[in-house]
């Protein structure tokens, strides 16, 4: 008897979840979480010549950073939100299309009053 194999495509589709306290990680999120602490831990060992205090706060901020952009940019956003946000920064307005002159103008086939409803719209 052959062994039943099903295919599905259902592999693509996962992105897989890290769990990282409360939040929950879809995808390559973790490795900005982890790309910030190597750095931070780089910083710490660079920075000998700082006092503690200043040496902590200064390795800190990698880590912040990531945190953040994971917070702000990634846990619970669609797929394309980070590419719209920052495109609505460099650009001006998201998906303004000329909606301000096309207010302005009449619409080609707006009914004018005083040609009648018979005419159809012709002069």
């Amino acid at each position: 008897m052959a062994t039943r194999c099903t295919r599905t495509h259902s592999g693509p589709d996962s992105k897989g979840v890290v769990r990282f306290g409360r939040w929950e990680l879809e995808g390559e999120a973790y490795l900005f979480i982890v790309g910030g602490a190597v750095c931070a831990v780089l910083i710490f060992i660079l920075a000998v010549s700082l006092p503690f205090p200043a040496r902590v706060s200064v390795t800190a901020l990698p880590l912040l950073a990531a945190a953040a952009w994971v917070k702000f940019f990634l846990v619970g956003r669609p797929p394309h939100f980070t590419g719209d946000f920052l495109e609505g920064l460099v650009v001006g307005r998201h998906f303004d299309l000329g909606s301000a002159l096309r207010a302005r103008k009449p619409h080609p086939r707006a009914t004018d009053a005083s040609r009648g409803p018979d005419s159809g719209g012709r002069t």
